[in-house]
């Protein structure tokens, strides 16, 4: 299957989420990774502009951010690493 097409501010709301994340922090003896923060958004833009409204990129961040934790979740309860 090939890749799909990614739009120029597809492609600016993924790569910022890669960038945002490298700072994401990480809790408790299992290293359960924290929620993306407002803080770590604003930093990001602090050296980037973005093209779009404001409260549609954090929109898009929280929701990527909520998709790979949840994503991360299951996979941890799939390799029995955390109680259920």
């Amino acid at each position: 299957m090939p890749e799909p097409e990614i739009d120029g501010v597809t492609g600016e709301i993924l790569n910022a989420y890669s960038v945002i994340s490298r700072s994401r922090l990480y809790a408790g003896m299992a290293g359960a990774p924290l929620p993306i923060s407002l803080h770590d958004i604003e930093r990001f833009l602090s050296a980037k502009p973005i093209l779009i409204d404001r409260d549609e990129f954090d929109a898009a961040i929280f929701a990527l951010d909520d998709a790979w934790r949840e994503r991360w979740a299951q996979e941890q309860k799939k390799n029995g690493k955390q109680k259920q």
